[in-house]
C-alpha cells in the first residue's frame, strides 16, 4: 500500500518487473505515480507491504535539488558514478544550472548505473526539462540499458518519451482514507480512569455502554 498522509493512492498492487522490462506507470494528476516510483526505489517504506530489488536501483526523482555551491560532478562523485560523462557546459556549480541541466546531471549518475551493471532504475518524469536531442539520446541510452538487462520504470506525464515501453502500469480511482491502525481511548467511570487501545469500532461502542469516553485518538 501507498499513502500520502492518510490517504490510500495505490492499494494491493502486486507488480513483478523482469530484466529487460520497459515499464511505463501512468495515470492522472495525484493518483500516485511519484510516491509509487519513490516506494519503489526505496526512497520511502510502503503503508503495507514490502518491496524487493534483485538488482542496484538508481533513482531520479521529478525535480533534483541539490545546494548551489555544489559542482556536478562532485555530485556524481558522491553518488558513486565518478566516471559518468558529464558535458562540459553542464559541469558546473549547481546553482549555476538550469531544471534541464540538472536532470541531465542526476540521469548520468544513473545511467552510470545500469553501465557497470544490470540495475533498476526508477526515473520520475525523466524527459522533463530536455530538449529534442537529449530527449532522443535518453530514448536510446534506455533502450540500450534494458537490453543489457536493465528493469526501467518511468512515469512521462507530458508525452515527451522518446522510447516505448514493454508495458504500461496504469494508476487511477478515487483515493480513500488509511484504516487506522486502532483508537486509543480515554474512559472515565466514577473516580476511575482507563485508557485502551482498539481496533474495532464496535468494541468501542460497548465500552461507551458502561464508561464515559473523555478523549479518542486514531493511530496511524
Amino acid at each position: 500500500m501507498v499513502a500520502r498522509g492518510r490517504t490510500v493512492l495505490v492499494a494491493d498492487l502486486r507488480l513483478h518487473v523482469a530484466a529487460g522490462e520497459l515499464v511505463h506507470v501512468a495515470g492522472p494528476n495525484g493518483c500516485g505515480k511519484s510516491s509509487l516510483l519513490r516506494v519503489l526505489a526505496g526512497v520511502v517504506e510502503p503503508r503495507r507491504g514490502r518491496v524487493s530489488r534483485g538488482a542496484p536501483c538508481a533513482f531520479v526523482p521529478e525535480q533534483l535539488s541539490l545546494p548551489d555551491r555544489l559542482r556536478a560532478t562532485s555530485w556524481l562523485r558522491i553518488a558513486g558514478a565518478r566516471e559518468a560523462p558529464l558535458a562540459a557546459e553542464v559541469d558546473r556549480r549547481c546553482g549555476e544550472l538550469s531544471n534541464g541541466q540538472l536532470q541531465q546531471v542526476a540521469l548520468a549518475g544513473a545511467l552510470h548505473a545500469a553501465r557497470e551493471r544490470p540495475a533498476v532504475l526508477v526515473l520520475d518524469e525523466p524527459w522533463a526539462g530536455l530538449d529534442t536531442s537529449a530527449r532522443a539520446a535518453l530514448g536510446e541510452e534506455l533502450g540500450a540499458a534494458a537490453d543489457r538487462g536493465s528493469a526501467v520504470i518511468f512515469t512521462d506525464h507530458s508525452g515527451a518519451a522518446t522510447l516505448r515501453a514493454t508495458r504500461t502500469l496504469r494508476l487511477g480511482g478515487e483515493p480513500r482514507a488509511v484504516p487506522p491502525a486502532g483508537i486509543r481511548i480515554r474512559l472515565a467511570r466514577g473516580e476511575e480512569r482507563a485508557e485502551v487501545v482498539v481496533q474495532e469500532p464496535e468494541l468501542a461502542a460497548l465500552l461507551a455502554e458502561r464508561w464515559a469516553i473523555r478523549d479518542a485518538e486514531p493511530l496511524s
